[in-house]
């Protein structure tokens, strides 16, 4: 058996191993439907399509501190309907019920990325010590990987709601080294995100595994190692 190319992995959580896409879109018909949310608007696509665009637009915000998680959970989905001019935008009571039972919903979908499990199974079989660092919500992390039948994989989950500070922040990454007691020159990071994973993770001193499902080009430093799927990072690891 060949060496192994670290002594420590980091896996990233949403979109990496468990299929965040896939599940959220599930969820959100479920929670349109429970809320009535059609006399606001009346097209679910279009407001899963208000829904998607402004959270992907707030998380880039938070990955790098410049709004609070309060400000995302509330503005995901009070923009949405104020952008298709419903009042209940305005109703934070009905805004906050509607996102605590999305991430309910949410934190029940069982769906992977695929080829999750093979790549769990195979790292583990290798021998790799293997670890979530994410940069989700306390609330509803722990729950994915239980849903989603991994947990059992993975011997600790680091979340960035424990100090409060996210991934690119190389503080995340260097407080994650002394929770697993490793080295950064001794640890990998496996992660779907160029700027959140990747990019942090570098600056840290890790090496990298850019997990780009989507092909997309890639803006800056390239990462020690490329996949389009997970299958071909057991070619690498």
């Amino acid at each position: 058996m060949s060496e192994l190319l670290c002594k420590v992995l980091f896996i990233d959580l949403d979109d990496t191993i468990w299929d965040f896409r896939a599940n959220s879109v599930l969820s959100l018909r479920q929670v349109y439907d429970e809320f009535a949310l059609k006399k606001e608007i009346p097209d679910y696509d279009r407001f899963k399509s208000l829904y998607m665009a402004t959270n992907h637009e707030l998380w880039e915000l938070y990955h790098h501190n410049r709004i609070t998680k309060d400000y995302l959970i509330v503005e995901r989905f009070s923009r949405p309907l104020r952008h298709a001019g419903s009042k209940m935008s305005e109703d934070k009571e009905f805004i906050m019920a509607l996102n605590d039972r999305y991430l309910d919903v949410l934190s029940q979908q069982k769906t992977l990325v695929p080829g999750a499990v093979e790549l769990l199974d195979y790292l583990t079989e290798r021998g790799y010590p293997l670890y979530i660092l994410s940069n989700g919500f306390a609330e509803v992390q722990s729950r994915k990987l239980e849903s989603g039948g991994i947990s059992h994989y993975f011997k600790r989950l680091i979340l960035s709601d424990e100090i409060g500070i996210t991934k690119p922040d190389r503080r995340l990454f260097d407080y994650a080294l002394q929770i697993v007691g490793a080295a950064a020159s001794e640890t990998l990071i496996v992660g779907d995100n160029y700027d959140a994973d990747i990019l942090g993770a570098m600056n840290a001193g890790w090496k990298t595994i850019y997990f780009n499902r989507d092909n997309l080009v890639i803006p800056g430093a390239r990462p020690d190692y490329i996949a389009t799927s997970l299958s071909e990072i057991k070619q690498i690891l």
